[in-house]
């Protein structure tokens, strides 16, 4: 940690140690990722239970200095019910480390007893469901293999789960951490939720009709079109701002505005020097949780 950084913690440990507040409070669990692995699942079934309590919105992204740190402790106090046993929120930007930095640093000055989850899956899946999540928005950077390479996206790093959890250890106790498999919500969601309701502090025999509901289905992502995007842009202008909204409703149900998006086979995309690198990180984060991961695709690569 830089001088500044130090600084800057140390200032804020001290002051949140003595600090009363008027309202809110301190979360005392916060889902760190893995982006594009169920953590709006997580955070939704959670939320079931009467005594946890998450914040809306899901990502608050409060430990990231250039998100909304600056917002100040308080501001962060209000997102949650103190009356609630247990309070969470979940930010998946919190382990994209090197783009963030300085992200566990911050969380341990202010929340240093806070239980932590990372939820994992196939690093290869992860990094073709964050590729369509952002091919939908049309965030490419050129080709498959230009965009997962390009210096201004995270696809690799977020991938790399054992090098982000070990920003976490370097100031977490790893019991206090929680991993978790995607698989392990689709083989067995009640045991799952079980584990973690016990693991948060909160009833582990509760149970809901809505864990059965699966959310953010990635197979489903579509792309707008060209001629999509030319009539978004053509409603915002002064004369289509004229044109009846029941016009601009009825063109969008009848013209091919949209096109569904196959989720590409990344291993094709990736140089053999960034495959590795997955997979050394895999086999590192095999020895962290302790668990084999043996569906993961990425051992085939």
């Amino acid at each position: 940690m830089n001088p500044a950084q130090t600084t800057e913690t140390s200032t804020l440990a001290t002051r949140s140690a003595g600090a009363t507040t008027s309202a809110g409070a301190l979360p005392n669990l916060i889902i760190i990722g893995a982006q594009k692995c169920g953590t709006s699942g997580l955070h939704y079934h959670l939320g079931l239970h009467p005594e946890v309590s998450m914040s809306k919105p899901k990502e608050l992204n409060f430990f990231i200095e250039e998100r909304n740190w600056t917002r100040g402790e308080d501001w962060y106090r209000r997102q949650f019910d103190p009356e609630a046993e247990v309070r969470g929120e979940a930010s998946p930007n919190y382990t994209a480390f090197p783009q963030h930095i300085g992200v566990p640093e911050r969380m341990a000055s202010l929340v240093p007893d806070a239980k932590l989850i990372y939820v994992l899956r196939d690093p290869l899946k992860r990094i073709a469901a964050h590729w369509v999540h952002n091919y939908a928005k049309r965030r490419e950077k050129g080709t498959l293999s230009e965009t997962l390479s390009h210096p201004n996206t995270s696809y690799l790093q977020r991938s790399q789960y054992a090098m982000q959890l070990q920003q976490f250890l370097n100031h977490f106790p790893r019991e206090q951490i929680m991993i978790l498999d995607q698989e392990d919500f689709r083989k067995d969601r009640t045991d799952t939720l079980r584990r973690v309701f016990e693991f948060a502090g909160a009833d582990p025999a509760f149970t809901h009709p809505g864990f059965e509901r699966e959310r953010h289905a990635t197979s489903r992502k579509t792309r707008a079109t060209k001629l999509a995007v030319s009539m978004e842009r053509a409603s915002k202008s002064r004369w289509g701002r004229v044109v009846p909204p029941k016009l601009w409703f009825a063109l969008d149900e009848r013209l091919p505005m949209k096109k569904a998006i196959e989720r590409p086979d990344v291993r094709l995309a990736l140089s053999d020097e960034a495959l590795r690198a997955l997979r050394d990180d895999a086999e590192r984060m095999r020895e962290l949780a302790g668990r084999p991961f043996r569906d993961w695709t990425i051992w085939h690569a």
